[in-house]
């Protein structure tokens, strides 16, 4: 079985909202976002009913042979462990023989068998457990818990999806060494080469879609701030300490790229990060915390 990141563990888990088959969701087990962040309690329900409930991402496929299950509302497509295929906040779900999903924006409940392994999809991600032989009916929401109106304040504003993407690029900044680029040569030739010091501070200046000079602005991360305040002056603090937290790692690691914190291996024939362990350690401290954030919203 692939290994999984830890903190990949405790989001891709985590976003399971999934129910059982056929059989009615009398028979199920239900399983709560919280519960199945846990790798023991998904293994203890290999091969039973399960139910839970939750929102398809939009990117499931056209064909409905399976969708993407998400907890939150207002999300185009499975949240990713950064610079990786793993699935994280997220949960496939297989339609059982000759049924399909239809897309719906609504929140479903699905009912389905639960089944651990190694499988990968059409996109390329890959995942130790999936629902299988799965139903679904839709959920009618006539009351929803405060906490969760104020996801959808939050998710209608965007900000969320930004927040997601800041990490794309705090991964970047701690770990540019990992990094390539890519060029075709006279003969057509397509080739690819490790970023040097130049490269990221190119990226850093572009302000392109394919930069970061927006990320990488002195107002970045107060201005996420100021948009999270804007939804709730004093409900949100602890998504803004998730925040400063991640603007404390971006400045560490922008330091010690000004510093020239990095050295050259001419056998890999790539820079290494004289600290690059740290500021791994930094980055995914951060990202884990961001992620059980997530896990308390749910229906």
């Amino acid at each position: 079985m692939k290994k999984l990141i830890a903190l990949a563990l405790a989001l891709v888990l985590a976003a399971a909202l999934l129910s059982g088959c056929g059989k009615g969701s009398a028979e199920a087990q239900p399983l709560s976002f919280a519960e199945s962040a846990s790798l023991d309690t998904i293994k203890a329900l290999n091969g039973k009913q399960v139910t839970l409930t939750g929102y398809m991402a939009t990117l499931s496929p056209l064909s409905g042979a399976y969708i993407y299950l998400m907890n939150l509302p207002y999300q185009s497509c499975p949240f990713c462990v950064p610079n990786t295929q793993q699935l994280a906040n997220t949960m496939a779900v297989y339609a059982a023989k000759n049924a399909k999903f239809t897309y719906t924006d609504r929140p479903v409940r699905i009912t389905g068998r639960m089944e651990v392994g190694d499988f990968s999809d059409e996109y390329g991600y890959t995942y130790n457990y999936r629902i299988v032989d799965a139903s679904y009916e839709t959920v009618d929401l006539s009351e929803i818990s405060s906490d969760y109106a104020l996801y959808n304040a939050l998710a209608e504003d965007g900000v969320i999806a930004d927040v997601n993407a800041m990490f794309d690029y705090l991964l970047f900044i701690c770990q540019w060494t990992e990094y390539q680029g890519g060029y075709t040569d006279e003969n057509g030739n397509q080739l690819s080469y490790y970023l040097y010091p130049g490269d990221v501070e190119n990226a850093l200046a572009d302000d392109s879609a394919y930069g970061y000079a927006a990320q990488a602005s002195a107002d970045y991360y107060p201005g996420l701030i100021r948009r999270v305040r804007a939804v709730s002056a004093d409900g949100l603090e602890d998504l803004v300490a998730i925040l400063e937290s991640a603007q404390a790692v971006e400045q560490r690691a922008r330091a010690e790229l000004a510093d020239q914190q990095y050295s050259y291996d001419d056998e890999a024939d790539k820079y290494e990060l004289i600290h690059g362990q740290e500021l791994s350690d930094l980055f995914y401290d951060v990202y884990g915390q961001f992620s059980q954030w997530l896990t308390r919203y749910q229906l």
